[in-house]
């Protein structure tokens, strides 16, 4: 080997050491930025896993309130119809019983029943007044 040559040589491998040190230098860069940007995933991930538990509980309490409410409406409206059932079967109210119809009172003043002999005679005459000249059907007189 000729002095010239074993110069290139040298030179050949420490441009190939530097090259290696650089590239070294840059995997430890990389390695770097990777460990950074694992961080940050598990950060995110950590802040997502928080949002989620939270949004699920604020769900569960509004599924909980909307689910005592509808409890209660439904309550409601049963004692409604409750209300509303034992008043179609109280003898009082409820035109259709047999109950009713035996304790009602038929001569009680301002009923809706038929007038008694008692109150006719209390009473305006029912049938309409008309002069004696006046004809009953546009007849002349």
């Amino acid at each position: 080997m000729t002095g010239d040559s074993f110069e290139k040589a040298k030179k050949g491998m420490k441009d190939t050491a530097k090259g290696v040190k650089d590239t070294a230098k840059g995997v430890e860069d990389t390695a770097g930025g990777v460990i950074e940007t694992a961080g940050g995933v598990k950060e995110t991930a950590e802040g997502v896993i928080e949002g989620v538990e939270d949004t699920a509980e604020r769900v569960i309490e509004g599924v909980k309130d909307t689910v005592e409410g509808v409890k209660e409406g439904v309550e409601e409206t049963a004692e409604g119809v409750k209300d509303t059932a034992e008043e179609v079967v109280d003898a009082d109210t409820y035109t259709g019983s047999d109950d009713e119809r035996e304790n009602r009172e038929y001569n009680e003043s301002g009923s809706k029943e038929p007038m008694n002999p008692e109150d006719i005679a209390s009473h305006e005459p029912t049938a309409v007044k008309r002069d004696k000249k006046q004809g009953t059907s546009g007849d002349p007189v």
